[in-house]
């Protein structure tokens, strides 16, 4: 769990370096917004980062959604662009792996405990007392 938190500072982080060079080095418009995307999602990288440390349930979910967003970039990079950010795309592939157990889940809320028995509470209103 505290493994997921410092990944995602890591990722975000790394992201947040590699905009500001972008950014810093110009180019054209579509090498600039890039950048500022990438800033963008480090910014957010780091703010789930912290919350994730702090097992908040919706750094989970946040956290996993924001890899699917960079694994989509960095995929639409490789196929459809010159200059794919392999660093990235690893970082991302590594926060799914590191997301996808279920102990992982379990310790943030995604899913109940292996031992938690669900019920319907209006079937057995007695056993819910």
């Amino acid at each position: 769990m505290t493994f997921a938190g410092l990944l995602a500072l890591g990722v975000g982080a790394y992201n947040l370096v590699d905009g500001v060079v972008v950014v810093v080095g110009g180019g054209d418009r579509s090498l600039l917004a890039e950048g500022v995307f990438e800033v963008v999602v480090g910014l957010v990288a780091i703010a789930l980062g912290v919350s994730a440390l702090r097992m908040r349930r919706w750094a989970w979910v946040g956290f996993m959604a924001l890899a699917v967003v960079g694994l989509t970039q960095q995929l639409l990079r490789h196929f459809f662009y010159d200059h794919p950010n392999y660093v990235s795309l690893a970082l991302f592939t590594l926060a799914v792996f590191a997301l996808t157990p279920l102990d992982v889940q379990i310790a943030f809320g995604i899913r109940p405990p292996r031992n938690v028995l669900l019920t319907d509470r209006a079937r057995n209103p007695i056993d819910s007392v």
